[in-house]
């Protein structure tokens, strides 16, 4: 670990300052416009083809009148598209109760691993039972998109719930929506997120990342559900669910195993259906695919490690459902408020400081340790493979491995190894003390023939891989512990050479491959600062994963010989191509004084290629020759997908919440990335999107967004941009005097800055 960040010094400093110079993409929201015509979606758990949709008015008592129709019935499509025109029966302003129902012959599309005997992809019957729905606060415009979930099903539940205790059905609806996005981790407006139907490839292959994965929290919300009681049907488990979180909302984790649905499970959930949705014929290494595996691995980290078992609905913010000039007006007092609380407390500015001076004084030693149980850990996997080849009436008590000494011993049929040694490694010496139990079982054949003056050996193996570990490696200045670890993975090979003898020369070739595959490493560890006046450490969990990884190499080599002259010629390919490369990390960095911050991190890589090629020779006339490349293989339409997540949550000064910051980073080119930056608090989000160029977005829960982009005229950089809602701009933004200037549609202006 090169160096720990001080995140308060230097990411919400970050996300202010892109909040005051940027801006952000948009969602749906009313306006005051002419009536609504026209209410247009689609329907997913996953996609319901055939259901039938009705619109409702709600009443002051919070029930749903089902005796009032707004609009004729609509079918759903085979996308679960629908559209419905909305009647005189509307009155304009007030809420709006969709909902969709089954009737006979009613399908939906499989999105879980399993749903009954239906596997994913495919469609089975509804039953008659089922029922989805989603609360518009109010229908203004010539259209507006409502689409149906399970996640707005908690949400119209909750809507209900808040009118019948006497809030007005339009504010309720709103603040729910928000309320249960804000909770659930999503981006932007809960009722217009992009339906996919994850089950498709070209509709994953369009998607953004925000909509995969509300798409896939909406399908594992069901499946977490169906894997704490598997007695349910999958509509049950949806009811149970639904009922779950309108009752009392969902934790982040439990200390206890129970049938209620906890973040983390729901997140662990989601992860699995990714890989169900990357294993669907024609789906591409896209970077949605790839930034939302991180950005789910990161959460589900976060957490496990840094979450509370306490449950909780999310929080309802306190402009929700603000509309047009108002809410341009206080979306930027939104941005002027958090920049004000970005003055972190005495306290906190002093961690930060620790933190960056812990990073630096730690780094150097840290390296080194983990380089030291580095080694250790492959002197145990070497040892292992060792002790298996050897004869079975000579197994060896010890083996020595690169100057470390590996201890074996038996215990109830399993293999033991064992490491307590101290080594120096960059002048630094590192005591380390390893315990391994080694469930790792390995196939190997071999076979040669030969045909006259030309040999040929086949070797072929395979290895499952199961060790448990646990230990510590430290020097004077720094420990890592492992308080528990697992690694699991399933390996093959395949090699086959050839040799050629003749009076006067000799000559191989060679080709090899070797396939790993379903690599999964769990560690708990902790790294700790030993010397310094303030300690700093980390404790927490460490995962990796590998999908499959590729490698092969194909040679030749010869040599000619006589009395007068001799040659020699030598030559390599090596390729190399793994998917599916994770690494996460989430615990928490405290020290001695008693201050602490939570955080967790995520990176992935995917569809990544590279090759390597050797040729040497010699020769009497020529001397000796040597050449050598490697090179990534990657072109502008196919290239290696690599993202990062990082969550961590800040308390601030100013600030009544916490303030939960997560931050994306994705390769989208050879040479270009998307970068964006959420912040969720009280219920309220702030989204940045910077694709790169000069041009950036940042949008809120209310859907108002802030365009600003940079131009170049003369030699000087100018400033411009606007603020809008549902595609009606409200505000102009220019730095033309000198201060970043808002001027209202009504005429009134102000500074950001």
């Amino acid at each position: 670990m090169r160096h720990i960040h001080s995140f308060h010094k230097l990411l919400l400093p970050l996300a202010i300052s892109a909040a005051l110079v940027a801006c952000g993409g948009g969602s749906k929201k009313s306006s005051s416009a002419a009536p609504t015509t026209s209410i247009g979606g689609q329907s997913s758990k996953g996609i319901v083809i055939g259901g039938i949709v009705n619109a409702y008015p709600i009443t002051s008592t919070g029930t749903v009148n089902k005796s009032t129709s707004l609009a004729n019935p609509a079918t759903t499509a085979d996308d679960g598209s629908y559209s419905l025109s909305l009647n005189s029966n509307y009155v304009p302003g007030t809420a709006i109760y969709v909902e969709i129902t089954a009737t006979n012959g009613t399908l939906m599309r499989c999105d879980l691993a399993k749903c009954g005997d239906k596997d994913f992809g495919d469609t089975y019957t509804l039953a008659s039972s089922f029922a989805m729905s989603a609360t518009l606060p109010s229908a203004t415009g010539s259209s507006v998109a409502v689409n149906i979930t399970p996640i707005t099903d908690i949400a119209s539940k909750l809507t209900l719930q808040k009118v019948a205790s006497g809030a007005n059905p339009s504010a309720a609806a709103a603040g729910s929506n928000a309320q249960v996005a804000s909770r659930l981790g999503l981006t932007g407006s809960l009722i217009d997120q992009a339906i996919i139907d994850i089950t498709n490839a070209d509709s994953v292959n369009s998607a953004s990342q925000a909509a995969l994965e509300y798409n896939l929290k909406s399908a594992a919300a069901v499946a977490a559900a169906l894997k704490g009681n598997t007695t349910l049907s999958l509509e049950d488990a949806m009811s149970n669910f639904v009922n779950q979180f309108s009752s009392g909302g969902i934790a982040d984790k439990e200390d206890s195993n129970s049938d209620a649905v906890t973040l983390e499970e729901l997140l662990e959930e989601a992860l699995a259906l990714l890989d169900k949705v990357k294993a669907v014929p024609g789906v591409e290494d896209s970077n949605a695919v790839s930034s939302s595996g991180t950005s789910l691995t990161a959460a589900e980290a976060d957490a496990q490690n840094n979450g509370s078992s306490t449950a909780s609905q999310g929080d309802v913010p306190d402009d929700v459902g603000s509309e047009g000039l108002l809410a341009s007006k206080a979306f930027v007092k939104q941005l002027r408020n958090l920049a004000s609380a970005g003055v972190v407390s005495v306290n906190q500015k002093a961690f930060a400081e620790q933190i960056d001076l812990a990073g630096t004084s730690v780094s150097a030693d840290s390296d080194i340790v983990a380089e030291a149980l580095g080694l250790g850990l492959n002197a145990i996997a070497t040892a292992y493979q060792q002790y298996q080849d050897a004869p079975d009436e000579s197994k060896p008590s010890s083996i020595d491995v690169n100057g470390i000494t590996v201890a074996t011993f038996k215990s109830g049929g399993t293999l033991g190894l064992s490491i307590e040694q101290s080594v120096t490694l960059f002048e630094t010496n590192v005591t380390i003390d390893l315990n391994a139990d080694d469930g790792t079982t390995i196939v190997e054949s071999s076979s040669d023939s030969s045909s006259g003056n030309e040999n040929t050996f086949t070797d072929t193996g395979s290895a499952t891989a199961a060790l448990n570990v646990s230990g510590s490696a430290a020097s004077s200045d720094v420990s890592i512990t492992i308080t528990d670890g697992s690694f699991t993975g399933t390996l093959s090979y395949d090699e086959q050479s050839t040799e050629t003898q003749e009076t006067t020369s000799y000559s191989e070739t060679w080709n090899a491959e070797v396939t790993v595959a379903s690599i999964d490493a769990r560690l708990s560890i902790t790294l700790a600062q030993l010397t310094a006046d303030n300690n700093v450490s980390f404790t927490g969990s460490m995962a990796l994963k590998l999908g499959e990884l590729l490698a092969t190499e194909d040679g030749s080599y010869s040599v000619g010989f006589s009395s007068e002259t001799f040659t020699e010629q030598e030559q390599y390919t090596e390729t190399l191509g793994f998917d599916g490369f994770e690494i996460s990390l989430a615990g928490e960095f405290s020290d001695t004084a008693g201050n602490a911050v939570s955080a967790s991190l995520a990176a992935s890589i995917d569809n990544f290629n590279a090759s390597c090629g050797e040729e040497s020779a010699y020769t009497e006339l020529n001397g000796y020759s040597y050449s050598y490349d490697c090179q990534l293989d990657e072109t502008a339409s196919n290239y290696a997908i690599g993202s990062l997540t990082m969550i961590f949550e800040l308390d601030l000064t100013g600030v009544e919440d916490d303030v939960n910051i997560e931050f994306n980073a994705n390769r989208s080119g050879i040479e270009t990335g998307v970068g964006t930056l959420n912040l969720r608090y009280g219920g309220k989000q702030l989204n940045l999107i910077y694709q790169g160029a000069n041009t950036a977005t940042l949008s809120n829960h209310n859907g108002v967004t802030m365009t600003l982009t940079e131009t170049e005229t003369d030699g000087e950089v100018i400033l411009s941009g606007d603020i809008k809602q549902d595609e009606t701009s409200f505000a102009t933004i220019s730095d033309s005097s000198g201060a970043v200037l808002v001027r209202y549609s009504d005429g009134s202006f102000e500074t950001v800055m």
